[in-house]
């Protein structure tokens, strides 16, 4: 079907719900990723020091080249992307592709070079306390891994190509395909090679992610896409992206530098799996709210980056006001289930092989206060790329050094009582990461209303207070549904029952109220 005859309101919830099927897609698979870590080894040795490993390069990626793809690529790019653009604009559109391309090439390859010499240095300052056979093997698995930044930079600068060129799908799915390399070691060859599984499981993450890399090159080279290798730093686009970079990057800090905060202080804990422990739980709180945020989000970010470029005032508030609604009506009653249903999903995910009934309780333990942060997490995340469409990133980066501070503080002040930390365990760092995210997304919140001309008004916030108070009765139906069947065992199929017992009935209360209130009324409110 040809949906360039689609209406306008009928092609967007198209590409959106496109959207949002590649990434649960892509989130499912890496639901049973990690539930194959798990099975496997659990929260022993091996799985500390992978994890210990693995989040190093993860969370530099995060914190330089996601931020600079999605804060600085795109807006500059898109404005090359327009309609009836002149072959000049093209030519000007596709050298500062390359330069940026280059630039960040040989950046990555600079720090993968320079992790791999200081990687001892770099396990003793992320895990200081770890066990000394347990810090040498995150080592060696870091010096396999490192190599995935220059990827990962590779990687996000052709997703940024495609998304500023209306093409989303693709590069909601390299992920999936990702996932489905890992899942695929741990079925067929992880088995065969015995003690050694733990270093192939780190050179497939590294295979993946060079598939990931090709699945995005293809397209580009059949859409006839030329990247040189240019290094300029006179070229006018990428002066303006340089520019914008150092708010917009610290801005992005918050979710990698606060994952890491909790490595460091989990890894001081009397359980030994107490990193692993924390990574499972915030892999799936990753994955619930990453969904709900990113399928938005990708779709929003190059529409109000062209409404900000055009001086369309009016429609970048009501794109935004729009956006927001959707990102508390889709994350609240999640959000409400999550909490409720935190055991039983981790049992579904994590409960068979190495992983034991003590480190079910430990993580359902941790997800639940995980979760409560899901609808901040999204707000946080559309609110950044509304105020880096508006060439406005140093409230986002003032909001993520606040909450990184706040989490910092609050970790290292439960810690300073011995006893508190050890009754909390892993649930220690997990407050100390929500109440960075809360403090973050109240700083934006607090901006974006004072610099975006006609968001907050009385029909948003009706309609805002009304979606609360919804998702508290669909919240209360749950709860109470709760004790009527749950049980003590947490085989699949009862997991399953009690899951779709409580969730489906909270879910058509909640749905049945957006309804009846009529939430969105539309999208100008």
């Amino acid at each position: 079907m040809n949906n360039s005859n689609l209406p306008g309101r009928e092609k967007d919830v198209r590409t959106v719900a496109g959207i949002a099927g590649a990434l649960i897609l892509a989130k499912f698979l890496g639901i049973i990723r990690s539930a194959c870590m798990a099975s496997a080894y659990g929260t022993g040795s091996e799985a500390t020091a992978f994890h210990t490993a693995s989040r190093i390069p993860l969370s530099f990626s995060d914190i330089l080249f996601s931020a600079i793809i999605l804060g600085c690529f795109i807006p500059v790019y898109s404005g090359f992307c327009v309609r009836d653009s002149d072959p000049e604009r093209e030519r000007e559109g596709s050298e500062f592709v390359s330069v940026f391309f280059t630039s960040f090439l040989l950046l990555s390859g600079l720090l993968s070079i320079l992790g791999i010499l200081f990687a001892p240095g770099l396990i003793s300052v992320i895990a200081p306390d770890l066990p000394e056979e347990t810090a040498r093997l995150a080592t060696v698995l870091l010096r396999i891994l490192l190599p995935v930044l220059t990827l990962v930079g590779s990687t996000y600068t052709m997703v940024g190509i495609l998304q500023s060129k209306g093409r989303f799908i693709l590069p909601s799915l390299i992920s999936a395909t990702s996932n489905a390399i890992v899942i695929l070691y741990f079925l067929v060859f992880n088995p065969m090679l015995g003690d050694r599984g733990i270093y192939g499981l780190a050179v497939t993450y590294l295979f993946s992610w060079v598939v990931q890399l090709l699945t995005l090159l293809v397209p580009l080279l059949r859409m006839r896409f030329r990247f040189r290798f240019l290094l300029s730093f006179r070229n006018e686009a990428f002066r303006k992206a340089l520019r914008m970079m150092p708010p917009i990057v610290i801005g992005s800090w918050l979710a990698p530098v606060s994952l890491l905060i909790g490595t460091r202080f989990s890894s001081s804990l009397a359980n030994p799996g107490a990193i692993t422990v924390f990574e499972y739980a915030v892999n799936i709180e990753t994955i619930l709210s990453g969904i709900l945020a990113y399928s938005i989000c990708n779709f929003i970010f190059p529409r109000l980056s062209r409404l900000h470029a055009s001086g369309n005032t009016a429609g970048f508030a009501d794109e935004a006001r729009h956006s927001l609604t959707a990102g508390f009506a889709l994350t609240l009653p999640v959000m409400a289930a999550s909490v409720i249903l935190a055991k039983e999903g981790t049992a579904l995910l994590y409960f068979r092989g190495a992983f034991t009934a003590a480190d079910l309780e430990e993580t359902a333990n941790t997800l639940r206060i995980l979760t409560l942060g899901i609808p901040a997490f999204c707000l946080s995340e559309l609110i950044s790329r509304m105020l880096y469409a508006s060439g406005n990133p140093k409230p986002s980066m003032i909001a993520s050094l606040s909450g990184i501070a706040t989490d910092l503080a609050v970790t290292g002040l439960l810690f300073t009582f011995p006893s508190v930390a050890e009754s909390l365990s892993v649930g220690a760092v997990a407050i100390g990461y929500l109440s960075g995210l809360v403090v973050c997304v109240a700083i934006k919140l607090t901006v974006l209303f004072r610099t975006v001309p006609g968001l907050l008004t009385k029909p948003f916030l009706m309609q805002i207070l009304l979606l609360v108070l919804t998702a508290v009765l669909s919240g209360a139906v749950m709860a109470l549904l709760f004790p009527l069947v749950a049980g003590n065992t947490y085989d699949i199929l009862h997991c399953l029952w009690v899951c779709a017992a409580v969730a489906v009935p909270g879910f058509l209360v909640y749905f049945a109220g957006i309804r009846i209130f009529r939430i969105p009324r539309s999208r100008r409110s």
